[in-house]
């Protein structure tokens, strides 16, 4: 490892390029990672599937490990947001959606992509543009969730946290069991209505 210069601080660390802040975390947990491992000249590098140590990766082995409900897996990491009746791009947004990943205004001020002080919410209210706060936390964008429930005779109290709220929309308590997958095609229709809604009004606010 050290003659490796894998160390932390050896030559293997070294960029071209000074770090943004969101790249320097990735590398601390990259050297997290590399830690207890131990680099041999005579052993081979070979790529390894964790879920299927022994035939490998599949297509098949992924999607039931995304789709079917298995009670080894922490469900609270792993969220199910893919359905058949919806496009992959609408599930791959609410994927990343749930786990914080969208260019939000302070999501780019993090990255350093804009300004630290252009982190305002378009939606006219004052506050920073929070995951949370754009989709389920601005009286104004999230009155969709009041008129949705509305439409559909239930009334709930909206949680504080968007994984949360995907939780409790699409298990909603005291609906038969086969309306969870219809209330997830209205959730994830929902929350790409928000989104097109809020890239419409930065896009204008630039113009």
């Amino acid at each position: 490892m050290d003659r490796l210069e894998w160390e932390e601080g050896g030559r293997a660390w070294v960029w071209r390029r000074c770090h943004l802040a969101w790249e320097e975390e990735s590398v601390r947990e990259c050297t997290a990672l590399l830690n207890n491992i131990v680099l041999q000249d005579h052993i081979h590098d070979r790529w390894k599937w964790l879920l299927d140590p022994l035939q490998g990766y599949s297509v098949c082995g992924t999607y039931q490990f995304l789709t079917l409900v298995d009670e080894l897996v922490d469900r609270g990491r792993v969220i199910n947001v893919w359905h058949k009746q919806v496009p992959s791009k609408v599930s791959m947004f609410a994927w990343r959606l749930l786990r914080d990943r969208i260019p939000t205004k302070l999501n780019l001020a993090r990255r350093c992509v804009v300004q630290p002080n252009d982190n305002m919410y378009v939606g006219g209210c004052r506050y920073i543009e929070l995951t949370d706060h754009l989709f389920i936390g601005c009286n104004i964008f999230c009155s969709i969730w009041y008129l949705v429930c509305k439409w559909l005779g239930i009334t709930s109290v909206s949680p504080s946290t968007i994984r949360d709220h995907f939780t409790q929309f699409t298990n909603m308590a005291g609906m038969p069991q086969f309306t969870y997958s219809y209330l997830m095609v209205i959730w994830l229709a929902c929350t790409q209505v928000l989104w097109k809604e809020r890239n419409n009004r930065v896009l204008k606010n630039m113009a």
